[in-house]
């Protein structure tokens, strides 16, 4: 763990990656559980919660018969699934960013985003519980795992986005650390400073040589 100046969370720029370390990372490891859980949901709302009525033989959702819980269901696990893939590559290139301001904008926008859909979870969870509930009895020949398996994980995906808005949160009041500053601005200016003289030696040299 780096136990230097950081900005927002994070250490300068140039650290080693090791992925194990990447995938322990508490920020990580929540949106890998969100990644899961989205998936679970998409997969068993949007295509294991339909079957075939037996009396119209077509096919229906499974939630109150309606086709609006399977695809909401869909849609919220799959942007589950591509905002927590999104968010776990920028935790890739999180400690690769010099610049303060561009890591303050990425830990408001993964904050709104988790609030969002740590909500959007719950109320998915709360509305198919609520058409489970108002649904007719299906014979013992139909499997009803899946639809109760995505009511399940979108709880579950409730408390992981929640965590990570929690982890977010806390990233933001950390803040800068002006050590962070103060060392950022010594390796650039010095690294420029260093360019600048070699320059300045080459043109005295050059001169001499005249």
């Amino acid at each position: 763990m780096d136990t230097g100046p950081q900005a927002y969370g994070a250490g300068k720029v140039g650290g080693e990656f090791n992925i194990q370390n990447f995938v322990r990372k508490p920020h990580v490891f929540v949106r890998l559980l969100s990644l899961l859980f989205g998936l679970i949901v998409y997969f068993c709302a949007s295509s294991g919660s339909w079957t075939t009525d037996v009396k119209t033989n077509e096919e229906v959702c499974m939630f109150k018969l309606k086709s609006f819980g399977c695809h909401i269901g869909g849609v919220v696990g799959f942007t589950s699934v591509i905002g927590a893939a999104v968010f776990v590559g920028g935790e890739y290139y999180f400690e690769n960013v010099p610049s303060v301001k561009s890591r303050k904008h990425y830990v408001l926008i993964d904050l709104g985003f988790s609030c969002l859909w740590s909500f959007w979870n719950f109320l998915l969870f709360i509305y198919l519980a609520d058409a489970w509930g108002n649904t007719p009895d299906f014979p013992d020949s139909i499997s009803t795992a899946n639809p109760t398996t995505a009511i399940y994980f979108a709880l579950f995906a409730t408390f992981s986005w929640g965590t990570s808005a929690y982890f977010s949160y806390q990233r933001y009041n950390m803040g800068v650390d002006p050590a962070f500053i103060s060392s950022f601005e010594a390796d650039q200016f010095g690294a420029y400073d260093e360019t600048q003289n070699n320059s300045n030696n080459e043109c005295e040299y050059q001169t001499q040589a005249y």
